[in-house]
């Protein structure tokens, strides 16, 4: 907060358009599965093409806020073309919760992995629920259109055009390509 009030008084002092933007939790294709801060789509594709349990928290109950990258891609295109954006902050998300082993259900349905939800564990940090109340972003005219069936759907595709061998005679002609 503190930096987004010095960016905005920055921006105001030098009449700089400056706009703020709160990200939920944005997914979609070209998310580096082996990133580790890429969060829960990442894990669960890559626990699921493996064949590995998908690991959720706690009761698998704790809601999320998933936002589609082509979503995000609006909202910063919104922003930089509409004056009424200046000096303003807005959280971009869906506006809508899902549980999280409701995702990791639709990430095995996608896949179609054989893999079980393993539910369980407690990471000290996470929160509960955290949904982005988007109502002022869309009396700009925003709205996310992607749900997470789609980002899923799109992510799926992706992953397996880039690391899921298709053939054997690829697997032996590139070498192992499912990250570890």
């Amino acid at each position: 907060q503190a930096a987004e009030n010095l960016a905005l008084r920055f921006g105001k002092t030098n009449n700089i358009p400056t706009t703020i933007l709160r990200y939920s939790i944005v997914q979609g294709p070209r998310q580096s599965p082996r990133n580790l801060y890429s969060g829960a789509l990442r894990i669960f594709v890559t626990q699921a093409f493996q064949r590995k349990p998908l690991t959720v928290f706690e009761d698998g109950e704790q809601t999320r806020d998933f936002v589609d990258v082509r979503d995000v891609v609006k909202a910063n295109l919104l922003v930089l073309r509409s004056p009424r954006a200046n000096f303003e902050i807005f959280n971009v998300g869906s506006g809508r919760t899902y549980t999280v082993v409701d995702f990791a259900k639709m990430v095995i349905a996608e896949t179609g992995s054989p893999s079980p939800i393993a539910v369980g564990g407690f990471r000290r940090t996470d929160t509960r629920h955290a949904v982005s109340d988007v109502t002022k972003f869309k009396k700009l005219g925003w709205r996310a259109r992607f749900s997470p069936k789609d980002s899923i759907r799109e992510y799926v595709r992706w992953y397996r055009e880039e690391f899921v061998p298709r053939r054997a005679a690829e697997r032996r002609a590139q070498g192992p390509t499912v990250p570890t």
